[in-house]
């Protein structure tokens, strides 16, 4: 059996473990409230349900998984301090931490993981169930231990464990209800550093220590308040002034960014964003009739010049995207067909199309109809000028664009029941194919609920043979040979506008220390994070 890692006792020991996993031996500057910021309020806070990246920012302080990951994706203890892999791969045995309660004081156990994983995250949760699609039982031997055997073994089990994705959630609060309903998703109950003590919605959110966590050193903070400010300018000037302590370059603009890298009291990192490596699309809607003509979603591809994108709209803070796996992401090759800016081939494909050019440029059908999309835009900067930019791009090819603002919740409810033809948006990659991109182009994903699934409506039986082959397949090579063949065929099919492999950044005063301490920074659990007094 091999065991990683096992636990030890003893100063040297305790030396060690802090050393390995950047933990601070001694504790450092109690007490104090941190500031941060979100730029709506979140859909909800309960993880087990499919959460945005604003419900993670939050929630990720509330609950925890299983395990944790390092910014180099290895895994790390979390609720569970030490776990064994069979030879064979099919066996995984978790030993858990002792002593952790949920935040309403009943004992955390076994029985609670199991509950989690066979019960509760399947059903509520698509990327949860296909996470554990391969799982053939979970038991609880004792209290303290979990044995989870699987039919066969999958190459990236250890992966699906964080608290982001695979919460463990408090069967004493929902066994025996109806999820969606438990009055509790008002108010978590989770194992985590911090818990909810007051959501003012249109205004801010408030976590305070939760006296209950299981580490007694941790954590630093006596609070975390998330401001609630729709506006990016506002945002931004709060960041400046130091209204507000923690951003990320999501909630400011790329004109602040630029700004602040010459601000000696702010700090900017691209660590932490390890796990998500998120990549900016536009994701079309393959059910309405234009777009569901591969030639069509082609020559919107060529339209759009992804330098400018990159340069002009998204401050250089990333890399070209060329398919459906980043360039971070295992198993990603830059063999795929091209979409380089250019227009004449897009004007090519519509004409192919039988859709004509009047004397103005703009294009009809056969029965005279106008060449039209719809494009959902995600709220906020840079998206907002990022459909501003597609609009004028596909206008130079003949296609009228009608740009579609809602605020974040109406946008997550419309891509989730399929109510778009194009939309704007962002998908994170989770460290490996098997967990991120599967998600999203696998057709037993196209199901309504979720934003973060297969909203497009792609169905390749060709790509769902290699998706399920490589999610079993433990030699890198072939698994790596099926991934290329997916990303060779996805890219044909332009399913989407990959445009960008995103860099993101944690934006923080110099005041505020160890906020980023795994591959989830600002999504993490920030039981290391203290402010200077």
């Amino acid at each position: 059996m091999k065991r990683v890692p096992s636990t030890t006792k003893g100063l040297v020991a305790v030396l060690t473990v802090c050393a390995l996993f950047s933990w601070p031996a001694f504790a450092q500057n109690k007490g104090g409230n941190l500031i941060s910021v979100l730029r709506a309020d979140p859909k909800g806070l309960v993880l087990a349900f499919p959460s945005a990246g604003d419900t993670q920012l939050v929630s990720g302080k509330i609950y925890e998984g299983l395990l944790n990951y390092s910014s180099d994706l290895k895994p790390m203890p979390s609720l569970a301090k030490a776990w064994e892999v069979s030879p064979d791969g099919s066996t995984y045995t978790f030993k858990l931490q002792p002593g952790v309660k949920w935040s309403d004081g009943e004992d955390f156990t076994s029985a609670d993981v199991v509950f989690s994983l066979s019960e509760m995250l399947p059903k509520t949760n698509a990327a949860a169930k296909q996470a554990l699609e391969q799982v053939k039982s979970v038991t609880a031997p004792d209290a303290q231990t979990v044995v989870i055997t699987l039919k066969r073994p999958v190459p990236y089990f250890l992966m699906v464990f964080p608290r982001q994705q695979m919460p463990m959630m408090p069967k004493h609060i929902y066994e025996g209800t109806d999820y969606a309903t438990n009055p509790h998703n008002a108010k978590p109950i989770g194992t985590g550093p911090f818990k909810l003590q007051e959501w003012q919605r249109g205004s801010y959110i408030r976590l305070v220590r939760n006296d209950s966590y299981w580490n007694k050193d941790r954590p630093d903070l006596d609070s975390i308040t998330y401001r609630i400010m729709p506006d990016a300018a506002s945002r931004g000037i709060a960041l400046e002034t130091g209204d507000v302590q923690v951003a990320t370059s999501l909630e400011v603009s790329s004109t602040d960014i630029a700004r602040f890298k010459t601000n000696a009291d702010i700090e900017m990192t691209p660590k932490g964003w390890e796990y998500y490596s998120a990549q900016a699309m536009v994701e079309f809607n393959l059910r309405k009739p234009l777009l569901s003509d591969a030639r069509f979603r082609q020559a919107l591809s060529y339209a759009v010049d992804r330098q400018f994108v990159l340069d002009h709209i998204w401050g250089g803070l990333g890399r070209i995207a060329t398919g459906p796996i980043g360039a971070s992401i295992p198993y990603y090759t830059p063999d795929v067909p091209k979409y380089d800016f250019d227009v004449g081939k897009a004007k090519k494909l519509l004409d192919d199309m039988g859709l004509k050019a009047d004397s103005d440029g703009m294009r009809h059908d056969e029965k005279g109809n106008s060449v039209k999309v719809s494009l959902l835009v995600l709220p906020g900067e840079p998206y907002d000028r990022l459909a501003e930019y597609v609009r004028e791009a596909w206008k130079g090819i003949g296609v009228e664009t009608d740009l579609q603002t809602t605020d974040l919740g109406t946008c997550y409810d419309r891509l989730s029941n399929w109510n778009f033809d194009a939309a704007v948006f962002t998908l994170g990659q989770l460290a490996d194919p098997g967990i991120g991109s599967r998600s999203y182009y696998h057709s037993s994903n196209i199901k309504k609920g979720s934003p973060f699934s297969n909203v497009v409506g792609y169905s390749n039986p060709d790509v769902d043979k290699w998706y399920d082959e490589a999610a079993v397949e433990m030699d890198p090579a072939k698994r790596g040979k099926l991934y290329a063949d997916i990303q060779r065929e996805l890219v044909a099919d332009a399913p989407m506008i990959w445009l960008l492999d995103l860099d993101r950044l944690t934006i923080y005063h110099k005041s505020v220390h160890n906020l980023v301490t795994d591959g989830f920074g600002p999504r993490g659990a920030w039981d290391q994070a203290y402010l200077d007094q």
